[in-house]
């Protein structure tokens, strides 16, 4: 495979793998129910995010770098989400 293709192919795995974060964040924001979903999780998950964005900073992969960007907001949303509706709830 060509440089250009194997950035492509990172391009869709990393819609595909941020896409399916989509239905979460989405289904959590309208019924503002929180009470299963794990903080850690989605902490543990940005943390990691935000290194594999350095990684691919370090390592010049486009791909890796809009993935890990895109990968970190969408945790910080959901992050924002459960702080905000579980205070609700005491």
């Amino acid at each position: 495979m060509s440089a250009i293709e194997i950035e492509i192919l990172g391009i869709v795995a990393a819609c595909l793998i941020n896409g399916a974060m989509l239905p979460q964040i989405l289904k959590t924001a309208t019924t503002k129910q929180v009470g299963d979903i794990s903080l850690p999780f989605w902490i543990i998950l940005s943390a990691g995010a935000f290194l594999w964005a350095v990684y691919g900073i370090l390592a010049h992969s486009v791909a890796l770098i809009l993935s890990s960007v895109v990968t970190c907001g969408l945790c910080l949303a959901m992050i924002a989400l459960v702080l905000r509706y579980r205070r609700r709830l005491y």
